[in-house]
This record gives C-alpha cells, sequence and structure tokens, in this order.
C-alpha cells in the first residue's frame, strides 16, 4: 500500500488565482466540512498567462482544483470522499475538490514529528505512518493533525493520473506499507 500525498506541478505547469482577493477564512473553510449549501462560485484566472506556461488538468491553487479531464477520469474514484465545487473560469470547466473525509489515521508511534512547545500539538509532519485499517479503500482523505493542509491520494488514485495521462499533478510518495 502506498500513499501519496495531493500537490500540483507548480514550476511546469501556470497555476490560478482568484480574481478578487480572498480573506484568510475562505481558505481555512476547507477542514473537511461540507460546503455545498453555501458555495457560491467563485471566479479564477491563469496566474502567469505571460510565461506560456500550459495550465495543466490540476492547476495549483490553495486547495485541489481539477479540470473537466481529471475530474472524468478521478470522480468515480473520489465521489464518496469529497464535495465538486464549480468555479467560475473563461478558459474552460475548473472545479474545485472539498475533501470531506478527514481522519484519526496517523500512526503516532511510527510516524516522526515536531510539537509546539506544549507538546502535545503537532507544528509539521516529518514521516507520515498511517493506520492501515483506518486508510484502507480511502482513495483521498485528510487528517485529523493537518485538516487545512493537502490531502493524501492511494496508490489507485495515483495509478489513474498515469493511466489517465493527466498533467500538472505531483504525488510525492509519504507512506508505503
Amino acid at each position: 500500500m502506498k500513499i501519496y500525498k495531493l500537490c500540483f506541478d507548480v514550476d511546469n505547469y501556470d497555476n490560478i488565482e482568484t480574481c478578487q482577493e480572498m480573506l484568510v477564512d475562505f481558505y481555512q473553510m476547507f477542514d473537511g466540512t461540507s460546503l455545498k449549501e453555501t458555495w457560491e462560485k467563485i471566479e479564477v484566472k491563469r496566474m502567469e498567462p505571460e510565461k506560456g506556461l500550459k495550465l495543466g488538468d490540476a492547476p495549483g491553487f490553495t486547495i485541489p482544483v481539477f479540470g473537466k479531464k481529471a475530474m472524468d477520469v478521478l470522480y468515480p474514484l473520489l465521489k464518496e470522499d469529497v464535495e465538486i465545487l464549480p468555479m467560475q473560469f473563461e478558459g474552460g470547466e475548473l472545479y474545485g475538490i472539498n475533501v470531506l473525509t478527514v481522519l484519526d489515521a496517523l500512526d503516532y508511534d511510527l510516524s516522526k514529528y515536531i510539537t509546539f512547545r506544549d507538546g502535545k500539538r503537532i507544528l509539521a509532519i516529518q514521516k507520515y505512518a498511517f493506520k492501515p485499517g483506518v486508510i484502507k479503500g480511502k482513495n483521498i482523505f485528510k487528517i485529523e493533525n493537518e485538516k487545512h493542509r493537502a490531502p493524501f491520494v492511494s496508490e489507485e488514485f495515483y495509478n489513474a493520473v498515469i493511466d489517465g495521462e493527466l498533467e500538472g499533478f505531483k504525488l510525492e510518495l509519504v507512506y508505503e506499507a
């Protein structure tokens, strides 16, 4: 079993940004809480079109964002664990991915991490180890200690990205059992 951190290739593909300035509260909303009832399409644009970089199937943004091709390939794997939030974009269809599955999956005995001075709260995780029984069958999830950070994805997700020839993803292997 392999687990990857879901990142995006921001060096070789253009990113997107909001057309209006967003407050930090906007980004803090993506903590596993449902947003579909209150979601209003946000308008996004390419960040640096002047560089001439291609916009990938998963442009870099604060939350995961997938284009139509990525949605067609990946949605069957993710539909139980995410909400799809449409975005307004002149260059095509883009969807924000709100990961709803937040698991208490970190194996503290096998992980390596740094705590705050109180010795209880985790500041940074240096090496991830997961409880296999908790993550089994999950293709995308966040962990309790990192609700506002990048989600994790399964080997099946990874293979779908490769087999689907999706561009713009940067999947970092963080755990192998």
